[in-house]
């Protein structure tokens, strides 16, 4: 499909213009624009109204920043919640908690029960400040507050506390939100972070297997400023996670190619030969993986975490084909040896050869990231791919918002 068409179908969608706007939740910032930073973490009851069903009746919470002094009732928190079984054993250890607390890159805000003034639940914000993006993770709240607490409006104020402290300093929010329960996609989905890429059998939760929403909100700039201006290339079998993000963000400018990879087979018996593996293990069993080939500076890394058999994290740096051909058969032939159920790589949308290859390897494009990755040699935000693979069937019991729902329409997964 060439450019101009894709142009032409995304202005009969919407304008620019519109979908410049629909990146931030109109009804999210109109309630939230005349708090600073400063008023939302006060330690006074942070309440606004806007429309919705049930919201009226419960409290409004008091939101604080987490003080070292907080750890233990945060650990606390998340074994009540999780009855031991969180898969992340560095969140349920103090002297962890407290490191992270003190963390410049984090932020740990509290929910707090204004009539007790005891932790009703968390949520934590890491921020990534070379590529410009910050993680929202931990949106948890203790069971006896549901229904009496003001999730919705804790939800709402963390994110927009954080989001104008940051701003301009970080142009994208997104969260990785389960997907047993919509209790989590609903508030992030009111804040303007929309489902953008989906994690089948990702994650394990109360000895579950869990499939996971990858949910995201943008500032503008980093559209109208910060995304860089060369045409993204992808392969045809990323247009449908390309079409789902079209329909909400100004990415009209797209090339579809399929590239012939010819791979030299006297060099891939030369590189196989100089491949090298190192592990290292740090305290809460989290396995880190290198591969690199001899003489060479390139390399293929990712993180394995057995609590949960998954391959995430994954970056590389490759001089051509063949090598990341020969990275990309150990990375499968390690997941077969370790019995991974669920591996992903975020692919460059300008490396359409790159994603072939990663395609050709069994994993498939499941949502199409703009502005993910920011390149340090044109100072500029890059669009990036998701690419991932999974074993097993997905849960029939998943629950998903509505446009969660259209997001696996777009990727033709059929739960």
């Amino acid at each position: 499909m060439e450019s101009q068409n894709i142009l032409e179908r995304f202005t009969r969608i919407n304008n620019v213009g519109q979908v410049i706007q629909s990146i931030q939740n109109n009804e999210f910032l109109r309630q939230c624009q005349s708090y600073s930073s400063a008023e939302i973490f006060s330690g006074t009851p942070i309440d606004f109204e806007f429309n919705r069903n049930n919201g009226g009746k419960k409290i409004p919470p008091i939101l604080e920043l987490a003080r070292p002094e907080n750890a233990l009732d945060i650990v606390k928190t998340y074994r009540e919640i999780y009855g031991g079984t969180y898969p992340y054993k560095e969140m349920e250890e103090v002297k962890e908690i407290i490191k992270l607390i003190e963390d410049p890159s984090v932020r740990w805000v509290l929910f707090i029960d204004p009539r007790t003034y005891e932790i009703a639940g968390c949520v934590t914000f890491v921020h990534d400040f070379f590529n410009k993006r910050g993680y929202v993770r931990g949106f948890m709240v203790r069971e006896e507050f549901r229904g009496r607490i003001d999730t919705v409006k804790a939800m709402i104020g963390s994110m927009y506390g954080t989001y104008d402290n940051f701003k301009g300093k970080i142009l994208s929010w997104y969260a990785e939100n389960r997907t047993a329960h919509s209790s989590s996609q609903y508030p992030m989905c009111l804040c303007g972070l929309y489902p953008i890429g989906f994690y089948p059998n990702k994650d394990v939760f109360f000895n579950e297997i869990e499939s996971d929403l990858m949910q995201i909100i943008y500032d503008k700039r980093a559209f109208t400023y910060w995304r860089t201006e060369y045409c993204p290339s992808v392969i045809p079998e990323v247009q449908d996670c390309y079409e789902y993000s079209l329909r909400k963000y100004p990415i009209h400018k797209i090339n579809f190619q399929s590239p012939k990879i010819q791979l030299n087979k006297r060099e891939i018996i030369k590189l196989k030969s100089r491949i090298k593996k190192t592990f290292t293990t740090d305290a809460f069993g989290y396995h880190y993986i290198t591969l690199h080939y001899l003489g060479s500076d390139s390399y293929f890394k990712f993180l394995y975490t057995p609590q949960v058999q998954n391959f995430e994290k994954t970056e590389y740096a490759v001089e051509n084909n063949e090598q990341l051909y020969v990275f990309i058969q150990d990375f499968m032939m390690l997941k077969r040896i370790l019995n991974v159920r669920y591996c992903e790589a975020f692919v460059s949308a300008y490396k359409p050869e790159h994603q072939k290859v990663f395609y050709r390897a069994g994993l498939k494009p499941r949502g199409y990231v703009p502005c993910w990755k920011y390149n340090d040699h044109t100072k500029k935000l890059e669009d990036y791919i998701l690419f991932n693979c999974y074993e097993g069937k997905i849960s029939k019991n998943i629950k998903l918002i509505e446009e969660g729902k259209t997001l696996l329409n777009y990727l033709n997964m059929e739960i």
